[in-house]
């Protein structure tokens, strides 16, 4: 991991818990499958639709419970975009003058979005740390990071503090409150080296 040695900052506890999404998407299989069979043999092709509404709401299930498991996600193209093809799957699956294979197919495409970002967060993608953070101290980045980073909000808070928008790497800080103890977490979605010295005007 980046920055396992660098001063004040210790790799996140957080770990992703993947049992609710990989369910839900085991069973999306079945109902992306059985809408092809019965399009194949011409039998109970009025059920089709509703087997696509059912692939389509597993899959947000699916893609809703891995989000929970990196706040970073919310910025990520994959879950916009499959956001996107969702709404649009579940308006043409019950137009008759459309063909299933098209809301079908859009079903299969966010099936391989979704697939994509949960087989990521499972794997630990990307940089997740946590520095000690006294909750009276406003958030304040260093003028190296300050030109990439979008602060939301500088006071310690559970939501969005900061944001990080390049060529494949999204970021996002926020703080947890344990107890007495506040904790600044640094996530980082990308393969991309992130270095961890000096983002922070403290460690300065």
């Amino acid at each position: 991991m980046v920055g396992l040695f660098v001063d004040g900052w210790f790799p996140s506890e957080e770990r992703p818990v993947m049992i609710i999404p990989l369910f839900t998407m085991a069973w999306s299989l079945f109902t992306l499958v059985c809408p092809i069979l019965l399009i194949i043999s011409g039998k109970y092709t009025e059920v089709v639709p509703w087997f696509i509404l059912a692939s389509i709401l597993l899959l947000g299930f699916a893609l809703f419970s891995t989000m929970s498991q990196r706040r970073v996600l919310i910025l990520h193209r994959g879950v916009h975009a499959s956001g996107l093809l969702m709404s649009t799957a579940l308006i043409l699956a019950f137009i008759e003058s459309i063909s299933a294979w098209v809301p079908l197919g859009i079903g299969w495409i966010q099936f391989g979005i979704t697939y994509r970002i949960a087989n990521r967060t499972s794997a630990g993608f990307g940089v997740q740390f946590r520095h000690q953070w006294n909750p009276k101290t406003l958030l304040e980045l260093s003028a190296n990071h300050k030109n990439q980073w979008h602060l939301l909000n500088t006071r310690p808070s559970n939501g969005l503090m900061a944001i990080l928008r390049k060529s494949r790497v999204i970021g996002a800080m926020y703080c947890t409150f344990e107890e007495d103890d506040c904790w600044l977490h640094l996530d980082i979605f990308s393969k991309e080296f992130f270095d961890l010295n000096g983002i922070l005007i403290e460690e300065e």
